[in-house]
C-alpha cells in the first residue's frame, strides 16, 4: 500500500474540526441537562477552565470516550473541555488573529520510506523512458530528413513539369503558325516537304512528353523502393523498442517489488509498536474495569438486600388484596360463561340465516346468467349502431373542422383589433390617472386647511360652549394613504422586534454572553417596503399592473373586487376612506404582480427596474432625485419581453446559487 506525499499517514488521526455555529446558549443548556442527568448529589459547578499554554486540549474522540466513562470526574472534565473548545472557537471567529497556526507534523518513518521509494522509482522510470524513446527520436529525425528530401524532389518535379508545359505551349504555337502557312502553299512537292517538317516538329513534342513520363515513372519506382526500405527499418526499430520495453518492465517490476518489501517492513515495524502501545493501554483499561466491576458488585449486593426486604413487605401487604381479587375474578368467570352460552345460541341462529341467504344468491346467479346473455346480444347490436355513429361523426367532424379554421381566422382578426383597442384604453386610463393625481395634489393642501379650521371650531364648541373635554383626532388623517400603510408596517415590525427581544431575554437568563445585533437589524426599515411606498414608483407600479394584469393572483383579485364593492356600497364613506382603499388596492395588485415576477426584496426590485427602464439611466438615482420612474420606462410593447428575460435570469441565478453555490 502506497500513499502520496500530500496524503496523511494511515496511523495519524486528523485534528477535530470545531464548529463555530453553535451559540453559547446551547453550551449552557447542554451542561445543565447533563448535570441533572447524573444520579449523584448536586454540587456547585466549577468555573469554566481557562486554557493555558501548558494544558493539552482534548480532541473530540477523547471527549466522547470520557463522556461515556463511569467516572464522574472524567465526565465533568470532558464537558468542561467541550465548553472551553466552543468558547475558543467563538473567540477565534470574532478575532481571527487569535487563531494559532497548526504546527506541521513531523514526517513519520512510513512517509519517509514512501517518499524515498517514489523518488528512486521515478528516477528509474525516467532513465527507462529515455532509453525507450531514444529509438523514437532517431526515427523522427530520419523521417524529418526524408520528408525534406521528398519535398525538394517534389519541387524539382513541379518545376520540370512547368518547364515542359511552357516548351510544349511554345511548340504548339509554332505548329499552329505552320498550319496557316501550309494553307497558302499551292505546289504539291513543297506542300509535302512542309507537312513532313510539321510532322517532325510534332514528333519532337511527343518525344519530349514521353521522356517526361519515363522520368516520372523512374521517380515513382525509386519512391516505392524507398518506402519498402523504410517499412523494413521501422519493423526493426519496433522490435528493438519492444525488447527495450520488456527489459525496462522487468527492471521496474523488480524495483517495485523491492520497494514494496521495504515499505511493508517499515509499516510492520510501526504496526508492532502500535500494537504494543495499544496492549499496554488495554491492560490499564482492564484493570480500571475490574475495579469498577468489583465496586458495582458491592453496590448491587447492597441494593439487592434492600429490594429483598421491600419485597417481603409488599408480599405481606398484597396477600389480602390477592384474596379479594380472586373472588372478583371467579365472579367474572361465571358471568362470562353465561354470556358465552347466549352467544352460541345467537351464532346458531345466524348460521341458519346465512344458509338461507346462500340458497337465495344461487337462484339469483342462475337468473343473472340469462340476463347476461341478453345483455351480450344488446352489446353486439349497440356496437353496430356505434360504427354507424362514428362514420356520421367523422363526416360532421370534417365539416366542423373547416368551419373551425374559418372561425379561427376571424378570431385572430378580432383579437388583433381587441389588442389595439386595449392599448388605446390603457393609454387613456394612464392619462386619467395622471389627471386625477394632479387634481388630488392641487386640492390636498386646501382640504387639509379646511379640516384643521373645522377641528378648531369643534374644539371651541366643546370647551367654551359645552364645557366638555375635547379630544383631537389622530394626525394620521393628514397623511397620505401610502404613508399610513408604511407607518402601519413599521409599527408591526417594531412590535415583532419587541416580542422577539422579550422572548430572547427569557431564554438567555443562564447565558453569560448576549447578542443584540440581530434585534438591532430587525428594527431597521424594510427597503423593499420603502420602494413600494415611494411616490416616485407609484406610476411605475401602476404601469406594471396595467401591462401584467393577468399576473394578479386570484385571491388578490377577489380581495380587490370585495374592497371596490364595499366602497361602492358605502354611500356614507368619506373621500379619505375611498382614497385609502384605492391606495391599498393598488398596493395589493402591485405586490401580487411583483411576486409573480419573482421580486421579493429590494435587490430584485432594483434589478427589475433596471431591466424595464432605458439604458444609461439609473432608476434608483432618478427616484432619489425626485423624478418619476415611469418617465424612463421602456415602451409598453417591450415590457413583456424585458420582464421575461429578467425572470429567466433570476430563476437561473437562484438555481445556480444553490447548487453551485457550490459551483
Amino acid at each position: 500500500m502506497t500513499t502520496t506525499e500530500g496524503d496523511a499517514p494511515a496511523g495519524e488521526v486528523p485534528p477535530p474540526e470545531v464548529s463555530t455555529s453553535e451559540p453559547t446558549e446551547g453550551i449552557a443548556e447542554e451542561t445543565a441537562e447533563e448535570t441533572v442527568a447524573e444520579p449523584v448529589e448536586v454540587e456547585e459547578p466549577d468555573p469554566l477552565p481557562v486554557e493555558t499554554s501548558t494544558s493539552k486540549p482534548m480532541d473530540e474522540a477523547e471527549i466522547a470516550r470520557k463522556l461515556e466513562s463511569g467516572d464522574r470526574d472524567d465526565r465533568v472534565a470532558a464537558r468542561r473541555a467541550r465548553i472551553a473548545a466552543r468558547l475558543k472557537a467563538k473567540r477565534e471567529a470574532e478575532d481571527p488573529s487569535l487563531i494559532e497556526p497548526e504546527p506541521e507534523p513531523e514526517p513519520t518513518a512510513e512517509e519517509t520510506q514512501v517518499r524515498e521509494s517514489k523518488r528512486r522509482l521515478a528516477r528509474l522510470k525516467a532513465l527507462g523512458f529515455d532509453d525507450v524513446t531514444g529509438i523514437k527520436a532517431v526515427a523522427v529525425a530520419r523521417e524529418a530528413h526524408r520528408r525534406g528530401i521528398r519535398d525538394d524532389r517534389r519541387v524539382e518535379r513541379r518545376n520540370r513539369i512547368e518547364q515542359e508545359r511552357a516548351e510544349t505551349m511554345q511548340r504548339d504555337g509554332e505548329v499552329a503558325g505552320e498550319w496557316d502557312k501550309l494553307r497558302g502553299i499551292k505546289v504539291a512537292h513543297d506542300l509535302n516537304a512542309a507537312i513532313q517538317a510539321q510532322k517532325a516538329l510534332c514528333d519532337q513534342i511527343v518525344a519530349s512528353k514521353n521522356a517526361l513520363i519515363a522520368e516520372m515513372t523512374e521517380e515513382l519506382d525509386k519512391e516505392d523502393e524507398e518506402f519498402e526500405r523504410n517499412i523494413r527499418r521501422q519493423e526493426e526499430e519496433v522490435d528493438e523498442t519492444l525488447k527495450r520495453m520488456n527489459s525496462q518492465y522487468n527492471e521496474l517490476s523488480a524495483a517495485y517489488m523491492s520497494e514494496f518489501d521495504e515499505i511493508e517492513r517499515v509499516f510492520l515495524e510501526e504496526r508492532s509498536a502500535a500494537l504494543k502501545a495499544n496492549m499496554e493501554e488495554l491492560d490499564a483499561l482492564f484493570q480500571r474495569r475490574d475495579a469498577a466491576e468489583l465496586k458495582y458488585m458491592e453496590d448491587v449486593a447492597a441494593t439487592a438486600d434492600a429490594y429483598r426486604k421491600e419485597l417481603e413487605k409488599h408480599e405481606a401487604d398484597d396477600a389480602e388484596e390477592y384474596t379479594m381479587l380472586k373472588i372478583r375474578l371467579e365472579t367474572d368467570i361465571a358471568n362470562l360463561q353465561r354470556h358465552l352460552a347466549d352467544m352460541k345460541s345467537t351464532y346458531l341462529l345466524n348460521a341458519e340465516k346465512l344458509e338461507y341467504n346462500y340458497r337465495v344468491l344461487v337462484e339469483r346467479d342462475h337468473e343473472n346468467a340469462g340476463t347476461l346473455q341478453i345483455q351480450r346480444r344488446k352489446i353486439a347490436k349497440l356496437r353496430e349502431t356505434l360504427m354507424k355513429v362514428k362514420d356520421k361523426f367523422h363526416a360532421m367532424d370534417k365539416k366542423f373542422s373547416d368551419e373551425n379554421v374559418r372561425l379561427t381566422d376571424d378570431h385572430r382578426r378580432v383579437t388583433e383589433q381587441f389588442k389595439e383597442l386595449e392599448i388605446k384604453f390603457r393609454n387613456f386610463q394612464a392619462s386619467d390617472r395622471k389627471k386625477f393625481q394632479e387634481v388630488w395634489a392641487m386640492k390636498e393642501e386646501e382640504i387639509a386647511r379646511k379640516v384643521k379650521r373645522a377641528l378648531d371650531a369643534d374644539r371651541i364648541l366643546h370647551e367654551q360652549h359645552l364645557g366638555m373635554v375635547w379630544h383631537p383626532p389622530s394626525e394620521d388623517v393628514f397623511k397620505h394613504p401610502e404613508q399610513l400603510a408604511l407607518d402601519e408596517a413599521r409599527r408591526k415590525r417594531t412590535a415583532a422586534a419587541e416580542a422577539a427581544r422579550a422572548s430572547s431575554g427569557e431564554q438567555g437568563g443562564t447565558v453569560g454572553i448576549e447578542e443584540d445585533e440581530d434585534l438591532d437589524a430587525e428594527e431597521e426599515d424594510n427597503p423593499f417596503e420603502q420602494r413600494i411606498a415611494d411616490p416616485a414608483y407609484e406610476n411605475y407600479l401602476a404601469t406594471l399592473v396595467d401591462v401584467f394584469f393577468f399576473l394578479v393572483d386570484p385571491k388578490a383579485q377577489r380581495a380587490v373586487k370585495a374592497a371596490e364593492a364595499a366602497v361602492a356600497e358605502g354611500t356614507g364613506a368619506s373621500d379619505e376612506e375611498r382614497l385609502t382603499t384605492a391606495a391599498a388596492v393598488a398596493r395589493l395588485q402591485a405586490e401580487s404582480v411583483l411576486k409573480a415576477l419573482g421580486v421579493t426584496d429590494a435587490p430584485s426590485f432594483d434589478g427589475l427596474a433596471n431591466a424595464l427602464t432605458v439604458d444609461g439611466v439609473d432608476p434608483v438615482l432618478h427616484a432619489g432625485g425626485g423624478g418619476d420612474v415611469a418617465e424612463i420606462m421602456l415602451p409598453r410593447v417591450d415590457l413583456v419581453s424585458a420582464s421575461t428575460k429578467f425572470a429567466a435570469a433570476e430563476n437561473l441565478a437562484k438555481s445556480g446559487g444553490g447548487g453551485g453555490g457550490g459551483g
